[in-house]
């Protein structure tokens, strides 16, 4: 179900092509029905695989933590996928240096970054489709586990040689430029919205405030902003913690801002059935080594 291909789900499985098939059909006669039918570009899964394959994957994961369990987990011989959700800022932010961390103590872990709107992290979840989720996330509530990282708040970042904008930004000026807004798909910023994203959280406050300003463009990608804020004079704000922690063109500068604004939490979440996986458990500890408040 995962590779859609017979061959390559016969290669992660160490099995040749017949006996995968011969695999196959002993489960279409356990089963009373097929579980996957061919079509022009591989196999694609029944309805009958489809309801099945929740139940398949918790039972798999429970196999695996007890085997992990009795064995003993070891990073170094561990060759999992591990599946995590991130924004394309957190893509940024994290993955660097988790890649560098992963090299030296788990050279053969290998990771997955999902992008999906907030709005379906916890589906993702549920359905074993995810191991962890970075990020200010507060939509993850019942059936997860957090764990805070580090807390953060927001900066201004604008072009060095802005006309207006000198050594310091005031209140006057942040209310009457130009911005740049990052509105991240699916989580739309009006007021009756969820908090789903540092951008809903900070623009939340802002009509809290009574403080209003002309968003001149709306970008769902962070990566962007750089070149736009470089060739505009509009302002972008930001966690703190990204700006400082991302390269980004020397023609920029960061600014604090002229009002006091909300401090929100990085955390990490996992689903129940992963809190005591012994490889989903060593993950979250390399994580907060990594990008905990004492790192």
């Amino acid at each position: 179900m995962e590779d859609g291909n017979l061959t390559r789900a016969g290669f992660r499985l160490g099995l040749s092509q017949p006996a995968m098939s011969h695999s196959l059909a002993k489960l279409r006669k356990i089963t009373g029905n097929a579980l996957f039918v061919r079509v022009p570009n591989g196999m694609q899964p029944t309805d009958l695989a489809v309801s099945m394959a929740p139940s398949v994957r918790d039972g798999i994961q429970l196999l695996e933590s007890a085997l992990e369990t009795r064995a003993g987990f070891d990073p170094k011989a561990c060759k999992k996928t591990f599946q995590i959700l991130l924004s394309d800022i957190g893509e940024l932010v994290y993955l660097p240096r988790l890649m560098n961390r992963l090299r030296e103590e788990a050279p053969a872990v290998n990771v997955r970054a999902l992008g999906l709107p907030r709005e379906a992290y916890a589906e993702a979840f549920v359905h074993g489709e995810a191991d962890l989720a970075i990020g200010h996330l507060p939509s993850l509530r019942g059936g997860f586990y957090q764990q805070r990282l580090f807390s953060d708040s927001y900066v201004c970042l604008v072009r060095k040689d802005h006309p207006r904008i000198k050594g310091h930004l005031t209140a006057s000026q942040f209310i009457s430029e130009s911005h740049l807004l990052i509105e991240p798909g699916g989580s739309p910023t009006r007021s009756a919205s969820l908090q789903t994203s540092t951008t809903t959280l900070f623009e939340h406050y802002l009509a809290s405030q009574n403080l209003t300003r002309r968003i001149a463009l709306r970008v769902p990608h962070f990566t962007v902003v750089s070149d736009i804020l470089l060739s505009t004079e509009l302002l972008a704000t930001l966690p703190s913690y990204v700006v400082r922690h991302t390269p980004h063109r020397p023609g920029l500068k960061m600014l604090e801002l002229p009002f006091e604004t909300p401090n929100f939490e990085i955390k990490q979440f996992w689903h129940t059935r992963n809190h005591d996986d012994m490889a989903n458990r060593w993950l979250r500890g390399v994580v907060m080594s990594l990008f905990g408040e004492a790192a």
